[in-house]
């Protein structure tokens, strides 16, 4: 072979190599921003999602999934998400509540009694009915991530009664309801962003917050002063993952199909692995020395959410018909 006819060769090879490459890139790359660890129960939701997609496409469809608000805090990405220049968030709800007031309605203290209740409330037409309000704010959930109950934890002393509450200052989102219900039950609440929360439990800012034990133990909040920790039922934690209304309008219908199912086994392997790891996490936390308290006064705590939070929270959330819809949706009694 002459070096004329080399040369060619090498260069119609070079082009057939690079014409190979490219076609090995994704022609799609979803990023998903999550305020959490990823060994927390959005780790299991991001994980699960992006396999699902990367699979059912041959990875022509790419998802990037960004944890411990690497992107930002949630409320900033949420923001993002509705303008369309982030495709995916995962966030607490009550972060969720300041672009859409009706969702406020699951974070209503004793909303729900058990995991069965929630799930319930969060499939089916309960599902369907908080994604018509979703929408309509530039959100769609795609998955609900399951994340225990907002157990109460605090650096102090253990809580058993509703009086124990007194004189504690605890972090909370910016919401409105977890705001009033702190009130109701006694204790001094200071809204402080999710980033900052380790640091203002470490530095005493503040005595405590509330989160399920996967979550705690994810976020080490046992190394922010937090020495105990009680099994408070009156808040469950879900958290949403979220794509933009704009992005998902943009998509063709193959592609808007395969982000709802992949949000479906999303939901289901986190499900599962709050059933099967929250006890798990519980028994770690203990072994590091952890306190845990029940409450020998619950159905006190019951009286004051439904006797002054409902009521003086229903307006803010749209009103009484917002709620006895959802409640309907869910097959439960309406509230009088």
């Amino acid at each position: 072979m002459n070096m004329k006819r080399f040369l060619s060769f090498f260069l119609v090879a070079c082009l057939v190599s690079a014409g190979s490459a490219f076609a090995a890139q994704p022609s799609l790359t979803l990023k998903v921003a999550a305020g959490d660890p990823e060994d927390s129960e959005m780790g299991v939701a991001g994980r699960s999602f992006k396999q699902y997609v990367e699979e059912k496409t041959k990875g022509d469809v790419q998802v990037q999934c960004f944890y411990s608000g690497a992107l930002g805090d949630e409320s900033e990405c949420l923001r993002n998400v509705q303008k369309g220049t982030l495709p995916l968030a995962m966030a607490g709800i009550a972060n969720l509540v300041p672009f859409e007031k009706k969702l406020g309605l699951l974070t209503l203290p004793y909303l729900f009694a058990d995991l069965d209740e929630v799930v319930t409330g969060t499939n089916g037409a309960p599902a369907e009915l908080l994604n018509s309000y979703a929408t309509k704010s530039g959100f769609r959930v795609l998955a609900w991530v399951y994340t225990d109950f907002r157990y109460i934890s605090n650096s102090k002393h253990p809580i058993t009664k509703m009086s124990d509450m007194q004189d504690l200052k605890f972090r909370v989102p910016q919401s409105a309801v977890l705001i009033a219900a702190y009130k109701a039950f006694g204790g001094s609440p200071t809204p402080i962003s999710w980033a900052e929360t380790f640091t203002a439990l470490q530095q005493g800012v503040v005595d405590g917050q509330c989160y399920g034990y996967i979550g705690f133990k994810a976020n080490k909040f046992n190394e922010a002063n937090q020495k105990y920790l009680t099994e408070v039922h009156y808040t469950y934690q879900l958290q949403p993952l979220v794509i933009s209304e704009r992005v998902f309008r943009k998509m063709k219908p193959e592609l808007q199909k395969l982000m709802v199912e992949a949000g479906k086994h999303a939901q289901e392997q986190v499900l599962q692995y709050q059933i099967s790891q929250a006890d798990a996490a519980k028994k770690d936390l203990i072994a590091a020395g952890l306190k845990v308290s029940q409450l020998e006064d619950e159905e006190l705590w019951k009286k004051a959410a439904i006797e002054k939070v409902w009521p003086e929270m229903a307006d803010f959330i749209g009103g009484k018909k917002v709620i006895n819809d959802y409640l309907k949706a869910c097959g439960k009694p309406a509230w009088n």
